[in-house]
């Protein structure tokens, strides 16, 4: 199977605007090159539910062009991402077996290609290098940020390069009490059946300031709360293997802590709309900021 290019002449075409049958796996790519573990996780993902996969490099539009011409320093950019393209699209179909593979080079901003993509995708991935810079989590020139937001499909980051600890073959899913997210479970259970592993479910409480009998109801009843959350989608999957986990903690602490051994982290996405400002929630921010494994973050339904 080879790679084919997309149309990337269209300045108004979005990674995934031709989707019109089943979904694709896209994988935006760092125009410095430094995109293995995001294209080697969108290509297992892609190959394992049979889709296609899409490799997008953005080239942006240069800020100031009135006084000089630009268009050799465009064609050098676009030349250089095609060359990125070509590299990764070579290497995921020696390792996988695709059903189909697109190259595109996009013309404006990354954020803008995928979040326009993610609208018919089954997910968005990306690389970090500097996931653990607290810069490349807060800043708005970033790409994860901004993506993670705005995206209306699942979102992977994966850190560049990938960390080469030994992985638990299991996923880890943060259930939020106050909101559960049945899209972000729905996944998480989803992709522990595809990828074969074992899945925890993670629900994690501030401590309470209450009396020792107080404190062990309160721990039955989130006990309680968490298994039938998880009850019905363990019927629709009885093959997946899920223990839960009820801990008493601050959520990002609890969750860095299971991420350093899992081979990915699930949460669900901040359901206030971003439209203000880049509201993606504090568990968010602080896994993009400190785990040790891909954050899959997913919007609410």
């Amino acid at each position: 199977m080879g790679a084919r290019a997309g149309n990337d002449g269209d300045r108004n075409r979005a990674a995934g605007s031709d989707v019109t049958g089943s979904p694709e796996v896209i994988a935006g790519l760092d125009p410095r090159g430094q995109s293995r573990g995001a294209v080697s996780w969108a290509a297992e993902e892609a190959a394992l539910r049979g889709l296609p996969l899409r490799l997008v490099v953005a080239v942006p539009w240069l800020a100031d062009t009135r006084h000089v011409d630009a268009e050799p320093q465009r064609v050098s950019l676009r030349t250089q991402a095609g060359r990125i393209l070509e590299s990764a699209a070579a290497w995921a179909a020696d390792e996988y077996a695709l059903p189909d593979l697109v190259m595109e080079v996009y013309d404006g901003s990354p954020v803008a290609a995928l979040t326009a993509g993610s609208r018919h995708a089954q997910s968005v991935v990306v690389g970090s290098r500097d996931l653990n810079r607290l810069e490349e989590v807060i800043s708005t020139g970033s790409v994860v940020v901004p993506l993670t937001a705005r995206a209306g499909c699942p979102v992977v980051v994966v850190r560049e390069p990938s960390a080469g600890r030994s992985r638990r073959p299991r996923l880890v899913v943060g259930v939020d009490a106050r909101s559960p997210s049945a899209a972000a479970l729905g996944f998480a259970f989803g992709e522990a059946a595809v990828r074969g592993v074992a899945l925890d479910a993670v629900f994690v409480s501030e401590p309470p300031v209450l009396p020792f009998t107080r404190r062990k109801r309160a721990g039955e009843s989130q006990r309680e709360m968490l298994a039938g959350t998880v009850t019905g989608w363990s019927e629709r999957y009885p093959g997946v293997a899920v223990a839960e986990e009820v801990l008493s903690g601050d959520p990002v602490e609890e969750l860095v802590r299971a991420s350093t051994s899992a081979v990915a982290v699930v949460v669900g996405r901040s359901p206030r709309r971003a439209g203000a400002g880049l509201r993606i929630g504090r568990v968010v921010h602080g896994l993009l900021h400190r785990a040790g494994c891909p954050v899959i973050v997913v919007p609410p339904q």
